[in-house]
């Protein structure tokens, strides 16, 4: 008897077609309610992807005051959106554009964790530009200028 009645469960062709439709929404709203319950635990398992690590490609130049002629320069490998890179120990020359008083403690300074920070004497109030090029290091970094200028810091 229990032979029969799953053999009937089966046999669709004899059933009406109201039963044959009704049949067919019930499996296949039972599947969907599955895939509702078990896709969201499937995906939630999954490890959250991490952010990929920056590349430098190119060098900044950040300038803050330290006294009224004394800068402090810190040059850094940022990345297209301009997030540091700290896996950067490259060699890079700092001078000035033209003619100017101006000293820096170091004309080659080497990177460390992506950047470095360098010392500048104003000697006279005057206006320069700052050149960081790239020397050495695993690839090359677009070097960068930018003006040093007393008036920023002086008013």
């Amino acid at each position: 008897m229990l032979k029969n009645s799953y053999s009937s469960l089966f046999k669709w062709s004899t059933l009406p077609r109201s039963k044959v439709v009704r049949r067919s929404q019930t499996i296949f709203s039972a599947i969907l309610l599955v895939l509702l319950i078990s896709l969201p635990i499937y995906y939630s398992s999954w490890p959250t992807p991490s952010k990929a690590k920056p590349v430098a490609v190119r060098l900044t130049i950040t300038i803050n005051a330290v006294s009224d002629d004394k800068l402090a320069v810190i040059v850094s490998a940022v990345d297209e959106s301009g997030q540091l890179d700290n896996t950067r120990d490259d060699v890079v020359d700092l001078f000035f554009e033209g003619a100017s008083s101006s000293e820096l403690a170091q004309s080659k300074v080497s990177l460390k964790n992506g950047e470095v920070s360098v010392g500048i004497k104003m000697k006279n109030l005057q206006t320069s530009f700052l050149t960081a090029r790239w020397v050495s290091g695993p690839t090359p970094l677009k070097g960068v200028t930018t003006l040093v200028s007393p008036l920023m810091w002086n008013y």
